[in-house]
């Protein structure tokens, strides 16, 4: 098999055939709206935050605008003097967008309701015993404008080449937009090179994005201790780790550590999703299905909220073949890929070929992925799904000429994944 040329993040093969439409996305975060979706049919993920008066965890509904996930639990964090770790949420958002979620806040509905931030609203519901959890949410609305589009009659024939399905690739967001740095770190966190992991947070960037000063006076003094009063305040957890440094010589494990525990994870998810999208690229160039499975292939079926139950994997067999190639179809199973973790086998037939030819270009093991330092960020692996539907998709032409998609997906699914498929913009800043 011929090694595959490594794309560009946020370059990945596309699926459909058309030219898109080219434009932007989040002119404004209002074209970029995002709800959490609690709730499919009769099942709801209310179960684990049932209203109890002895209840301890406020839940609310957080509407932002213009605030990363991250940063917005280290401001409720400090605005209502408890610790990061007594705030919980189901799922991140991106920052550029007007976006609707729910957290758990561990304290009183009197506190939470004197809270003044700006661009946000919060809206108590209840108080529970049991605080949310990552992944607690069905998944996602999105009700999304793209600005100075063109060739907009190729919409329709676009729809019509995906025929319900994209590729489930994670978008240029996991990487980072403007710095496109998380997988870079969390492969160096993999490797167990905590010093570069460290530099490269610090210092990856051009002169188009926020920070540039400061990490230009870093590479050039190696003064943690000077550096921080070159980052911008709004640089908070770049400080974090200058500030640690600077106490703290050579201590680079103790810096990681200095992140929010959800975010540190992020980059070694960072690292795992590039693996993902590799393959999945590969799949595509070479003319394989991604809705639809070969012998050997791994199945994952529907759960009780309609979205990939990952818990259950199935091989695809010539016995079971014509069965589960039936169900993915329906939209009731989905052929999955490999995020690699330290339990992971490689999956057989093509499938695996694929998977180890990308982990061997990029000098991992499995075993890689437990990190004895840091063993908070350690992953296991798990599956997800080749691909997607796009769920109750409705779009239309708007009087300024702008096509607006409205649509819902299941949780960990990109929508730029799906829109990125409609415009094929060159500029990856337009998504």
């Amino acid at each position: 098999m011929i090694p595959p040329v490594r794309p560009d993040i946020g370059k990945e093969q596309y699926l459909s055939k058309s030219n898109g439409t080219s434009g932007k996305l989040r002119k404004t975060p209002e074209h970029f709206a995002v709800d959490e979706l609690m709730q499919s049919g009769r099942e709801a993920h209310w179960i684990w935050a049932k209203e109890s008066n002895e209840g301890k965890h406020a839940i609310v509904k957080i509407t932002s605008k213009n605030w990363d996930t991250h940063v917005l639990v280290k401001e409720l964090s400090r605005k209502l003097n408890i610790g990061e770790r007594a705030i919980s949420f189901a799922g991140t958002k991106d920052k550029r967008a007007l976006t609707s979620q729910y957290m758990s806040l561990k304290c009183n509905q009197e506190k939470i309701e004197g809270l003044n931030l700006d661009n946000v609203e919060i809206e108590f519901k209840h108080m529970s015993t049991k605080p949310i959890r990552l992944g607690n949410l069905v998944g996602n609305k999105f009700k999304i404008e793209i600005s100075e589009a063109k060739n907009l009659g190729n919409i329709d024939k676009i729809i019509n080449e995906l025929d319900q399905f994209f590729p489930n690739y994670f978008g240029i967001q996991r990487f980072g937009v403007m710095r496109s740095i998380t997988h870079l770190v969390g492969k160096k966190i993999v490797e167990g090179n905590y010093k570069e992991a460290v530099w490269d947070y610090l210092t990856i960037g051009d002169e188009n994005t926020s920070g540039h000063e400061g990490r230009q006076f870093l590479i050039k003094t190696k003064n943690w201790k000077e550096a921080i009063g070159r980052y911008s305040p709004h640089l908070l957890f770049e400080r974090q780790l200058l500030g640690h440094l600077s106490r703290n010589k050579n201590d680079y494990v103790g810096a990681i550590n200095q992140l929010p525990e959800n975010l540190a994870k992020m980059l070694v998810h960072g690292y795992q999703s590039l693996i993902f999208n590799r393959v999945l690229d590969l799949r595509i160039k070479q003319g394989i299905s991604i809705s639809t499975p070969l012998v050997g292939d791994n199945i994952v079926p529907v759960d009780n909220y309609g979205g990939p139950d990952q818990r259950r994997v199935i091989e695809v067999t010539k016995n079971n073949f014509k069965k589960l190639t039936k169900r993915c179809l329906e939209g009731k199973a989905w052929v999955v890929g490999l995020l690699p973790g330290a339990q992971s086998n490689f999956t057989k037939g093509t499938q695996g070929e694929l998977e180890q030819l990308i982990m061997k270009e990029e000098k991992i093991q499995f075993e890689d992925f437990m990190i004895e330092e840091i063993p908070q960020l350690s992953s296991l692996g798990m599956y997800r799904p080749l691909s997607q539907k796009i769920n109750d998709l409705e779009y239309r032409i708007r009087k300024n000429g702008n096509p607006y998609f409205e649509f819902w997906l299941h949780k960990g699914t990109y929508a730029t994944s799906f829109l990125r498929e409609i415009m094929k913009s060159e500029d990856l800043r337009s998504y």
